[in-house]
């Protein structure tokens, strides 16, 4: 169910709920895959209170892979990840597929990078993540919604990937790390909810998770 953010009513309903969810502990993927009450709209992404099915984010992931494979072949790939929330089950966010890719020749080759783009990649140039990360954002859908990845591209041996996966796997593992994460986002996505600017809905989650996962990573 989709809620108009616009209206007061909606607000307040929205809040009531972002802040019962934010009372609870970790939440339950399993019990909570896709059901529509557990999904808000933000400035037009959808928020996963509950976090996303993890069958359904690593189909996305799965089918990169492929995609990948074919317009730069296999042996160019050096390691394929997921990175960031969409690698974290259970995990609110959005449902944009975070992925993390070690090629043999980087930067990427401009040969390489116009038949991403043919194929439906945009390439954006240097991350703000890591000076050693050129990114690409592409797939299938709406913007913001399941299908949609974005793509990190990196050289072997890259410290920013031992970083990720790092963080990945702790947050995985542990619960404290998790509800404090998890608790970030939601606080985040209740920013974005009260904002008045479009702008700076999207700008206020980013900042308020970025604060815990820098100190989760420390």
């Amino acid at each position: 169910k989709s809620f108009n953010a616009n209206k007061k009513n909606g607000m307040q309903k929205l809040s009531s709920i972002l802040a019962m969810y934010m009372s609870m502990s970790a939440p339950s993927s399993v019990d909570n895959k896709n059901n529509e009450k557990d999904v808000i709209m933000l400035s037009g992404y959808p928020f996963y209170m509950n976090g996303l099915d993890p069958k359904a984010i690593a189909a996305v992931a799965d089918k990169t892979r492929v995609s990948l494979e074919s317009i730069l072949g296999a042996n160019k790939l050096k390691s394929f990840n997921r990175m960031g929330s969409s690698a974290i089950d259970g995990i609110a966010g959005t449902p944009v597929c975070d992925l993390l890719v070690e090629i043999s020749t980087w930067p990427m080759l401009t040969e390489d990078k116009e038949k991403m783009a043919l194929a439906g990649y945009e390439y954006k140039g240097t991350s703000p993540h890591d000076a050693q990360d050129e990114w690409f954002w592409g797939g299938e859908g709406k913007p913001g919604h399941l299908g949609r990845i974005v793509l990190h591209t990196i050289p072997e041996g890259s410290e920013f990937r031992r970083d990720m996966k790092a963080f990945v796997e702790y947050v995985n593992t542990h619960p404290d790390a998790f509800r404090r994460y998890n608790d970030a986002k939601m606080e985040g996505a209740k920013i974005m909810l009260q904002s008045s600017e479009e702008d700076g809905r999207l700008i206020g989650y980013k900042i308020k998770k970025a604060e815990v996962c820098n100190q989760i990573k420390k």
